[in-house]
């Protein structure tokens, strides 16, 4: 009797035992995924957060690019209608011939490219050489110097715009100009106006250039060109044979920046070289206000021989529109293949460079 009553006291104290065990894990695992749903959702809203804010400014950035290759492809017709507001309802090609052709398409197209890159070397091998003084070379006023470079970011470049008018419209060099031919040089109309205001430094965005450089020179260790002192080597040797192979990101950088924002300048080219051959100014001039005809219908006028007789072409305000359009995508055309080409060495030279800095 007794031993049954010692087991059966000895079976209720494991259970409990047992029970009180599984109770305090249950709540140990309470705790725990409360914690980690906790900590889950957290994640998740985060992470829906920053996915929605990407796609929202991807889509305020991609909208104006889609819809003008969604309006390049429109037939002429189905301008404005619902039913071609994203996908055109008759494909068509018509649209992209009359813009090459009122544009000169092939023929601007390399005149841009070539003076934009001659501007563009011009522009970083100036921005490098000044750059590269700033940050290694040691005199009276540097920093004034610099501090002036700088302040020509901010300064706008019409209130200037007199006095480099003047300069190219009288150029000379000391004077030898004059005693050779008589009179001084007219260098305006002329690509070679622009390609000195680039070699001085002068350029678009010329001081922001020698910022970037200057402060991606300051981060190399001067113990290399140290060495290269001891050996021998004079200041352009090293900066050519020694600090410019390993300022690769910060060229690319430079160059790229350079590269598009002269493409889309208008300003420049207007002033000192006004030619029609420049992409970005034709365009300016398609869509520039006439008080008769519209500029776009002139321009078809005048290409009219040109212009294939199976091509759709109608006389309207909402057609000029759609034309002007067309030419638009057609301007950034080359920068779209040129970025996509360099996109990711231009990162990596973001990333590498002291533009940050």
């Amino acid at each position: 009797m007794i031993n049954s009553l010692a087991s059966i006291i000895n079976n209720i104290t494991n259970t409990s035992k047992r029970n009180v065990i599984v109770i305090q894990k249950f709540k140990t695992r309470r705790k725990i995924t409360y914690s980690y749903l906790k900590k889950k959702t957290n994640s998740v809203l985060v992470m829906t957060f920053k996915y929605a804010l990407i796609i929202c400014l991807s889509y305020m950035i991609l909208y104006p690019l889609l819809r003008m290759i969604s309006t390049t492809f429109t037939h002429p017709y189905d301008y404005g209608s619902l039913g071609s507001i994203w996908i055109p309802a008759s494909p068509t090609f018509d649209n992209i011939k009359i813009a090459a052709i009122i544009m000169d398409y092939p023929k601007s197209v390399l005149y841009t490219a070539g003076s934009t890159l001659s501007i563009m070397l011009l522009q970083v091998l100036s921005a490098a050489l000044a750059g590269y003084s700033f940050a290694r070379l040691k005199f009276k006023g540097s920093g004034l110097l610099f501090a002036l470079a700088i302040f020509t970011i901010i300064v706008p470049p019409a209130s200037v715009m007199l006095p480099q008018y003047v300069f190219f419209r009288n150029f000379d060099i000391l004077g030898i100009f004059e005693r050779m031919t008589g009179e001084k040089l007219n260098l305006l109309g002329k690509p070679t106006s622009m390609l000195i205001l680039a070699a001085m430094g002068q350029g678009l965005n010329g001081g922001l250039f020698i910022y970037i450089f200057r402060q991606f020179f300051k981060g190399l260790p001067k113990e290399l060109e140290e060495a290269a002192y001891v050996d021998g080597a004079g200041f352009l040797r090293i900066f050519f044979g020694i600090v410019m192979p390993l300022s690769k990101p910060s060229i690319l950088t430079v160059g790229v920046l350079s590269f598009v924002w002269n493409w889309n300048d208008t300003y420049f080219p207007q002033l000192f070289n006004p030619s029609s051959n420049y992409l970005r100014v034709r365009l300016g001039m398609l869509s520039a206000p006439s008080g008769g005809t519209s500029n776009v219908q002139l321009a078809i006028g005048n290409a009219i021989s040109k212009i294939p007789s199976d091509v759709v072409r109608l006389s309207s305000a909402s057609y000029d529109s759609l034309i002007l359009t067309v030419c638009s995508l057609l301007v950034i055309l080359p920068l779209i293949v040129f970025f996509i080409i360099i996109q990711k060495h231009f990162i990596e030279g973001i990333e590498r460079s002291g533009i940050v800095g």
